[in-house]
């Protein structure tokens, strides 16, 4: 039975990072008793009246709720009401002191003050002319405000995309509605096809529209991208197209080619097969082939590094072993190098080795690595400055959310030898980027271990440079027994080469068997507690590893069960944080100077504000900021790498089954420095091991540097 439920809001209990779902406190305007909603949507202000349709439910561990299923915005009648509302901080210029003037003035009829003849606040005390106009253009700004989210609830559509529509397109709003609805897909951050769709179709726009078609296959080829393709057939592009166009096979393929016609989508022949690209991804991949071609074709060999290396083993009190010596030789003489090679077998040593060659030509060396731990941990290892490619490009957010380099071909990195650290995680729009801000006589040198985690970007450029075998491949395959992690090193060579990984005398690498996800859960949880996981030496120095997000054994699980434990209560699910949490930044953000997937300690927590203890500086998050953060007691093993840890627990169940590959063991086990506890069962761990990544990424890089594409 479905009911209504008018009343003020009073609290924000909890809003999700995007909008999708909230809690919060409700005064009933009946009874004036405090009840808690729930709404699947964006949270109403703190002091905004509202009518909500939906039923009581009994929450099994949060008591009685009104689950609503609808939510509207109901004008304040109640001169009370009316204070709260406008005291609400919904309006610019507006606190509680001024709300209590307004209605003063002006009563019950305050409302139709401001919907019909706000010029007449300028009657209330304490309100000039530069605080009027504050006050009338945020006013505007939430009716305007109101009305698109009217409209977007007639289509069933989130009104959480009001806000940025009105701030990106303002008065124009209508017009884009109308006659170029496809480009919020570009614009509003989030938006699904389906969404905009629904508005275009509301608009009059035919199904078999050009723009319609050509909008729905750059949604399908974005959707591409985040698999991990750089361009998709065109056949393959059309019939994936079909369920979401609702149109047959041939009038999509027809639209796909007059898109190609019109120069709105590039593409390549390979073998026979047209591939289709975005944009930004076609010029990343035939730029790139054409960088490289370019640097090969004007090497300069800068002489002998004997002396060099002579002088790092004396130094070092070390002997470089010959497939060490031979890349650093190969380093004076090649503009590109990659070095590659699994843990334990020599990259760093051989990464400082080169360095010290390269001083001796007086050259000027950059390091590098795509994330911030694995920038930090090569600044460490090498006793030079390191940055994230983001942050030596000096990379800026745009408008729309994108990211512009500032460093590229117009202003070039200064140094003369650029080395690159974690090169498997490069992407080939990142390695773009990079190629394109190299000068003129700049050499390159890319390390990785490609039995990895492919990048979680399109394209897989240092595979596909490996395979080119044009550029000189130092390939390490010696394991330099280490005093520490020996046992790790080992089986993940066992794992590298598709044998069953195996505990060690050590007790490096523990394999703890389990019957169930809940066994598991239990398990971790359990050596959180006798590894002191909340002590603050051990926070940065343990780190659970998940292939997945959900589940009993997935990130979000994990880490909130993590939290009540480090802290010993009981916490409501949603994005709490409390001093001393482990967290973790969600996306770049480049006036902060922290980059997606750097991991800090919470060191202070208001009401307004959050400030984290990163590696290298305090970041104080504001407002919606903090929704930047989230926990970082667990993290997926894709997020992990770049990272290293003394520490690892990886969970690998089977009903983690499509994450189970042996690239991904591989990968969280290495992160490990001194003891991987791995806890699985014995189906999860066989399927992991015998699973090598069969699936095809789309990517015409390699043929591009072959020279088997036509345009």
């Amino acid at each position: 039975m479905i009911e209504e439920l008018r009343g003020t809001v009073r609290r924000c209990i909890y809003a999700s990072d995007d909008g999708r779902f909230c809690v919060f406190q409700i005064e009933d305007k009946e009874s004036r008793k405090l009840a808690c909603a729930t709404y699947h949507g964006k949270g109403p202000y703190v002091g905004e009246q509202i009518l909500m349709r939906g039923c009581w439910q009994k929450h099994p561990r949060f008591g009685v709720q009104f689950s609503a299923e609808s939510m509207e915005m109901v004008k304040p009648e109640e001169t009370e009401d009316i204070i709260h509302f406008l005291a609400s901080g919904m309006i610019d210029g507006i606190r509680e002191t001024m709300a209590r003037r307004i209605v003063a003035h002006f009563g019950k009829k305050t409302m139709d003050i401001f919907e019909k003849n706000i010029d007449a606040l300028l009657e209330v005390p304490g309100i000039g002319p530069k605080g009027f106009e504050k006050i009338k253009k945020s006013y505007e700004m939430i009716s305007g405000l109101k009305e698109i989210i009217m409209y977007l609830q007639s289509l069933a559509i989130p009104e959480k995309y009001a806000a940025d529509m009105q701030k990106r397109y303002g008065e124009n709003i209508k017009s884009v509605f109308q006659h170029e609805p496809y480009r919020m897909l570009e614009d509003i951050a989030g938006m699904t096809f389906l969404e905009v769709d629904r508005i275009a179709m509301d608009q009059g726009v035919a199904a078999n529209d050009c723009e319609r078609i050509t909008a729905g296959v750059k949604y399908m080829l974005g959707l591409a991208l985040s698999q991990g393709h750089s361009c998709v057939p065109i056949d393959s592009l059309a019939k994936n197209t079909v369920p979401l166009l609702h149109l047959s096979i041939e009038i999509i393929k027809k639209g796909i080619e007059s898109a190609i016609e019109a120069g709105l989508l590039p593409s390549l022949t390979y073998e026979k097969t047209m591939y289709v690209y975005l944009n930004f991804l076609y010029e990343a991949e035939t730029q790139s082939a054409d960088i490289l071609k370019g640097m090969l074709c004007h090497q300069k060999a800068l002489g002998t590094a004997a002396l060099a290396i002579e002088k790092f083993e004396r130094e070092n009190h070390i002997t470089l072993a010959d497939e060490q010596k031979e890349a650093v030789e190969e380093a004076m003489k090649s503009r590109v190098l990659v070095i590659t090679g699994g843990p334990g077998t020599g990259k760093t040593t051989l990464v400082r080795a080169i360095i010290t060659a390269a001083e001796q030509h007086d050259l000027k060396v950059h390091l590098m690595a795509p994330t911030g731990r694995a920038a930090k941990r090569l600044a460490v290892a090498s006793h030079m400055d390191a940055d994230t490619i983001h942050k030596a490009l000096e990379a800026e957010k745009r408008e729309d959310g994108g990211t512009v380099f500032s460093r590229d071909e117009s202003d070039p990195l200064e140094e003369d030898l650029i080395i690159v650290d974690e090169a498997s995680m490069m992407d080939i729009s990142l390695f773009y980027h990079l190629l394109s801000a190299l000068k003129e006589d700049a050499r390159l040198i890319l390390v990785g271990d490609v039995d990895q985690l492919p990048p979680v970007g399109p394209g897989t450029p240092l595979k596909s440079i490996i395979a080119w075998e044009k550029v000189p491949v130092t390939r390490l395959k010696h394991i330099f027994r280490q005093k520490e992690g020996s046992g790790i090193i080992e089986n993940a060579a066992l794992i590298r080469e598709g044998n069953m990984c195996v505990p060690d005398e050590g007790g490096e690498f523990k394999i703890l068997p389990v019957w169930s996800e809940e066994e598991a859960f239990d398990t971790v949880i359990s050596l959180c507690r006798s590894l002191h996981y909340g002590e603050s030496k051990e926070k940065m120095a343990l780190q659970v590893l998940s292939p997945m997000y959900r589940d009993r054994c997935g990130v979000d699980n994990l880490n909130h069960a993590i939290q009540e434990l480090v802290h010993q209560k009981q916490i409501p699910p949603g994005n709490h944080f409390f001093v001393g949490d482990k967290v973790m930044q969600k996306r770049n953000d480049y006036d902060k100077g922290v980059y997606n997937g750097d991991v800090g300690i919470v060191w202070s927590v208001t009401d307004k504000r959050i400030a984290v203890s990163f590696y290298d500086r305090e970041v104080v998050y504001e407002k919606e900021e903090r929704n930047d953060l989230q926990l970082a007691y667990a993290t997926t093993v894709h997020k992990s790498q770049g990272s290293e840890y003394d520490t690892v627990i990886l969970v690998l169940l089977p009903t983690q089954r499509m994450m189970l590959k042996r690239n991904l063991l591989y990968t969280g086990i290495t992160r490990a420095k001194k003891t991987t506890y791995l806890i699985t069962t014995e189906e999860a761990l066989a399927k992991a091991v015998d699973t090598v990544e069969t699936g095809r990424r789309y990517s015409l890089f390699f043929p591009l540097l072959t020279g088997e594409t036509e345009g």
